[in-house]
């Protein structure tokens, strides 16, 4: 065979490689590309479990630090043995030492006690200095003690006036989700062009073909160019705390949920390289935000802020559930209309699951059958691609344990008798019209609303009283059902015979609503326990001797209001949502007012800037 015919040999194959190769280099980029995408959810997902984790510590730093016999140690200049004595032993620290595993005390300069460990050294210097600084009364940040990262929390104590006593507490980062969040994805090369690849195709192709005829045992591997510059680390930036409308309860005690933490870089500073740090300010500073994506990060490309979702066109992020997601969002229509809602969206991994798509419809046409001045209301109901979605009224107001959280924090008092009757009474008659709801037909349709707790009662600006959050509504005409002896709800606010797994009825959410009373009236949660499983115990058994005890010692009509609806067996309860709501009737006389201005009192600036 001639050299020309050889050399038009290995260029016709060469040329056919270069096709295969191309296909090839295009999956390699695809696959370059997946991984990439795949490695930077991972850490981004780390990091927001880290923020999570941290915003939560906070909120419970923050009532533990609010706790009277604490302050009232203080104020009596208790020594150091007997303030160590009391963290380790005392009931009302029993949260704080489940939530924190050291907590110390710091006066001034001088470390006054510390109770548990590890012990932080100096490393929570710099939380104290910032919880002290003007106006501010909390840092947080993440610190290495022993080779281990910890949440360290400082909040200035309200007590002993100038010398701004401290609170530290500090609690183990989960290490591997922690080393999770601190991954740096490695990006392949931007180029829209293709020329690299392109270029990459015809190299393979060309040393394709001439291996055909001259085979070579050494081959050299692709290096592929890598920019690592797109790494969203957790770095100590000062971070600005907004606060959202819808809140909850959970593990076992009452907390406003979790502020989200928005990075911005301080004056005069550049982030620095990883760090395992995060600093933040006071959560009550500066006027509210909604919730933005954690690092501007959507769960989907539909969902981020700003985009358009169907008809609608989503504004910030509230946060999330087990079940969807929840933004504000706003709708357009003629001659410059338009509104807000708030658009919950069942989470897109959960598109094709039809249990769950089962109790998201159930929710909503549930929801949205219920037509009542104190529920919140469903307006829209639909799907967009494969995704569901509702849209509810944007009530400008703040839950009920974030009100609590607020008046105490304000006055150090709980709230007003009149204003927590009037709370009571209002959700009563929600529950009164939902209890006796009917179908076209006439057929009861037995509604429980089996999840009535503080984060799902809603009080507006102008003191009105909505109930929310239907998810795991009872009712005849639901789709999905709940197995015998399975659970749902809010342990701190059940019934006995909901805590057991047993059928319930319409008296199972009176029993709640007292609970939520007590909690209003009290300022404290009636179950405790060391875990969920222990509340949940504690709930099934309902209020002991004890509690009972107590609740007797109450003034008048609290004392009686609540003995009558803590009763055990439902037949000695009130029997209907009108009958209890009746009886705090007389007790309520101008509270819608005293609510208005409360709220006015409480979070004014808040929300005359959310409602503009």
């Amino acid at each position: 065979m001639t050299s020309k015919r050889k050399v038009g040999i290995v260029l016709l194959a060469g040329a056919a490689l270069v096709g295969v190769a191309a296909g090839r280099a295009e999956l390699l980029r695809r696959d370059l590309q997946d991984k990439y995408a795949s490695d930077l959810l991972v850490a981004e997902q780390a990091r927001d479990r880290v923020q999570a984790a941290q915003r939560s510590l906070i909120e419970r730093a923050q009532i533990a630090a609010a706790t009277p016999p604490l302050l009232a140690a203080l104020e009596d200049h208790v020594d150091r043995p007997t303030l160590v004595d009391l963290f380790q032993s005392e009931d009302w620290w029993r949260d704080a030492r489940s939530d924190f595993s050291m907590s110390r005390i710091v006066v001034g300069a001088d470390l006054l006690a510390t109770a548990g460990g590890p012990d932080p050294g100096t490393a929570d210097r710099k939380v104290v200095s910032a919880a002290r600084k003007g106006g501010e009364h909390l840092a947080a940040s993440i610190e290495t003690i022993e080779k281990q990262p910890y949440f360290v929390i400082a909040v200035r104590l309200n007590a002993l006036g100038d010398k701004r006593p401290v609170l530290v507490v500090s609690k183990a980062v989960d290490p591997a989700v922690w080393a999770a969040s601190q991954q740096v994805p490695t990006a392949p090369a931007s180029d829209p062009s293709g020329t690299a690849f392109l270029v990459m195709a015809l190299v393979m192709g060309i040393i394709g073909g001439l291996s055909t005829a001259w085979p070579s045992r050494n081959a050299s591997p692709i290096a592929v160019p890598h920019d690592a510059t797109t790494r969203d680390t957790l770095t100590p930036w000062v971070a600005t705390a907004a606060e959202p409308t819808y809140t909850h309860v959970s593990e076992n005690r009452a907390y406003v949920p979790d502020p989200v933490m928005t990075a911005t870089p301080a004056a005069g500073s550049t982030p620095p390289p990883a760090t395992p740090a995060i600093s933040a300010t006071p959560i009550a500073a500066g006027p509210p935000r909604h919730p933005s994506l954690p690092g501007g990060v959507p769960i989907s490309s539909e969902g981020k802020p700003g985009k358009t979702f169907g008809r609608y066109q989503l504004l910030d992020r509230l946060g999330e559930g087990g079940m969807a997601e929840v933004f504000t969002a706003v709708a357009h229509g003629v001659e410059g209309f338009s509104r807000v809602f708030v658009l919950k969206r069942l989470r897109p991994e959960l598109a094709h699951d039809k249990e769950a798509i089962g109790q998201f419809i159930d929710e909503a046409r549930m929801q949205a059958s219920l037509v009542h001045s104190n529920i919140v209301p469903v307006f829209d109901f639909g799907r967009v691609a494969d995704e569901y979605f509702m849209t509810q009224e944007y009530i400008v107001g703040r839950d009920l344990v974030r009100l609590i959280a607020r008046n105490y924090e304000h006055s150090q008092q709980t709230l007003d008798p009149k204003v927590a009757y009037y709370i009571a009474h209002e959700t009563l008659l929600a529950l009164e019209y939902a209890h006796g709801k009917r179908d076209r037909q006439g057929q009861a349709l037995g509604i429980v609303h089996r999840d009535v707790s503080a984060g799902n009662i809603l009080v507006s600006a102008q003191g009105e009283v909505k109930l929310s959050d239907f998810g795991i509504v009872k009712s005849n005409r639901r789709v999905t059902k709940t197995q015998v002896g399975m659970v749902k709800g809010n342990a701190n606010f059940m019934s006995p015979e909901q805590a057991r797994g047993q059928n319930v009825d319409a008296r199972s959410d009176l029993f709640s609503i007292a609970l939520v009373l007590y909690y209003c009236l009290t300022n404290r949660l009636l179950y405790d326990g060391e875990n969920d499983l222990d509340v949940l115990y504690k709930a099934a058994s309902g209020p002991t001797p004890e509690d009972l005890q107590f609740i007797r010692k109450l003034p008048s009509p609290a004392r009686d209001l609540l003995l009558r609806a803590f009763a055990i067996n439902p037949n000695d309860r009130y029997q209907s949502g009108a009958e209890f709501a009746a009886a705090l009737a007389p007790h309520i006389a101008g509270a819608k007012h005293d609510a208005a201005r409360l709220m006015t009192v409480l979070f004014g600036e808040e929300l005359g800037q959310e409602a503009a």
